[in-house]
C-alpha cells in the first residue's frame, strides 16, 4: 500500500514523509542531455544502467529518448524491465546458481533480446546447459577486465580463447560481443583520469579487434558509466555506453564530471523537533538516504554538521535561529548518491510542475515479485 497515491494531483509539500521524488521535467532535460551527447555528438548506441534507477517507467522514458534498451545488474532487475516492455536488456553480470540459470533461460524464451554476460568457460558452459535445458538461445557478452580487478576475463589471448571456445562449442550461446567497465578510474583526475580511460579501452577494443582477426564476429563492444563516458565516447572502437545513474545526477556524480546536469532525484523530509536554536531533526535517516560516498546535502540551509541515525536526521545550523525551519516545515535533501539510496525506497513520487503526478514502484530489488516466477 503506498503511502502517497492518494495525493496525486496535490501540491508536493502535501506528501507525506520521507519521500524519494523525482522531479520528472529535470529529469527528462537530464535524459535528453546524455542523449544527445552518446548518440548524437559521437554516435553510439545508448543501454543506460538501471541499477541505480529502478523503476521500470525509467527504462521507458530512456527508449522513447533514444536508448536502445537498458543494462541492469541482476536478474531480478531484469525480469522487471521486460516485464514492463523493454525488448533489449543486457545483464551485466554473471548469473550463478541453477534456480536463476534457469529462470534466465526462460526469461530469454520469452525476450530474445536478453543478453547475459560471462567472464569463463566454466560459466559459459553453466549458461548453456540452463539454455539447452530450456530450448531456444541465450545471447551473451565476454566482461573483459579493463582494470577493474573485479569480475573479468583477460584481455587479449584469454579473451580470444573464450571467445572461440563460445562461438564454436556453445551452439544455445550466441556470442555477441565484449563488454568492460573501468570503474577503477572515478578517483583520479584530469588528466591521469583521461590517460587511465583510454588505456582500459584499448584493452577492451584490442580484445575485440584480435577476436574478430581471429575470425570471431564481434559486434557489441560495450562500455562506461556516468563517471567517466564523457571522456570514454570519443574513443574508437566502442560501440555503446552504459551510463545510466547521472540522469539523476547527485552529489558524487557531480564530482565525477557531470556538473551541467541538474539535482532531479531528492528525499523530502519534514521538522519533527526543534530542541535548540541550532539544532533541527528531520524525519529521514541512514534507512531513508545512504551515507554510501558521503552524506545527503540539505537544500536551502547552512549547516556546520549533519548526522544520521536511523530514522533521525540532525542538522547542526551554522547560524542559530529559534525559529526556522518550523516543526513541520520541509527539508529536501540531495542524495551522495543516488545508486544506494533509491534502494532503500519502495516507491519514487513523481513531480511535475510543482504537483505529484505519479507514484512509480521500485521492483527488482528483491525476487519476490510475480515476474519472478
Amino acid at each position: 500500500m503506498s503511502a502517497n497515491e492518494s495525493a496525486i494531483g496535490l501540491a508536493a509539500d502535501a506528501l507525506e514523509t520521507p519521500a524519494l521524488v523525482l522531479d520528472l521535467d529535470a529529469y527528462r532535460r537530464n535524459v535528453r542531455r546524455m542523449a544527445e551527447y552518446i548518440t548524437g555528438r559521437h554516435g553510439l548506441h545508448w543501454r543506460p544502467h538501471m541499477k541505480g534507477q529502478k523503476a521500470p517507467p525509467l527504462a521507458l522514458e530512456a527508449v522513447k529518448a533514444g536508448a536502445i534498451g537498458v543494462t541492469c545488474a541482476t536478474l531480478y532487475e531484469a525480469e522487471a524491465m521486460a516485464a514492463a516492455g523493454v525488448a533489449s536488456i543486457l545483464i551485466a553480470n554473471q548469473i550463478v546458481g541453477e534456480r536463476k540459470l534457469d529462470r534466465l533461460a526462460r526469461l530469454a524464451q520469452r525476450t530474445p533480446g536478453v543478453i547475459a554476460a560471462t567472464d569463463s568457460l566454466t560459466h559459459a558452459r553453466m549458461l548453456a546447459a540452463a539454455v539447452a535445458r530450456a530450448g531456444g538461445a541465450l545471447q551473451v557478452l565476454i566482461e573483459v577486465n579493463v582494470g577493474m580487478n573485479r569480475c573479468g576475463i583477460a584481455p587479449g589471448e584469454a579473451t580470444v580463447e573464450l571467445a572461440g571456445e563460445i562461438h564454436t562449442a556453445l551452439p544455445s550461446l550466441r556470442l555477441a560481443g565484449l563488454m568492460g567497465w573501468e570503474g577503477h578510474v572515478l578517483s583520479f583526475d584530469d588528466p591521469t583520469k583521461q590517460a587511465r580511460i583510454d588505456e582500459a579501452m584499448t584493452a577492451l577494443t584490442s580484445s575485440a579487434g584480435a577476436c574478430r582477426a581471429a575470425g570471431i564476429p564481434i559486434g557489441i563492444v560495450s562500455s562506461s558509466g556516468s563517471g567517466t563516458f564523457r571522456m570514454a565516447a570519443p574513443l574508437p572502437g566502442i560501440t555503446e555506453v552504459q551510463a545510466g545513474g547521472g540522469v539523476f545526477s547527485d552529489l558524487n556524480y557531480q564530482k565525477w564530471g557531470l556538473t551541467e546536469h541538474e539535482f532531479a532525484l531528492t528525499v523530502l523530509t519534514r521538522v519533527v523537533s526543534r530542541p535548540a536554536t541550532d539544532r533541527v531533526i528531520v524525519d529521514g535517516g541512514f534507512k531513508t538516504m545512504s551515507v554510501q560516498h558521503g552524506l545527503p546535502k540539505p537544500q536551502g540551509l547552512a549547516i556546520k554538521n549533519l548526522a544520521l541515525s536511523a530514522e533521525h536526521g540532525t542538522l547542526e545550523l551554522a547560524e542559530s535561529s529559534p525559529e526556522q525551519p518550523a516543526i513541520g516545515s520541509l527539508v529536501s535533501f540531495i542524495p551522495g548518491y543516488t545508486d544506494s539510496t533509491v534502494c532503500l525506497h519502495d516507491e519514487m513520487c513523481v513531480v511535475e510542475g510543482g504537483r505529484l503526478v505519479a507514484v512509480w514502484p521500485i521492483p527488482g530489488r528483491t525476487g519476490r515479485r510475480e515476474w519472478a516466477s
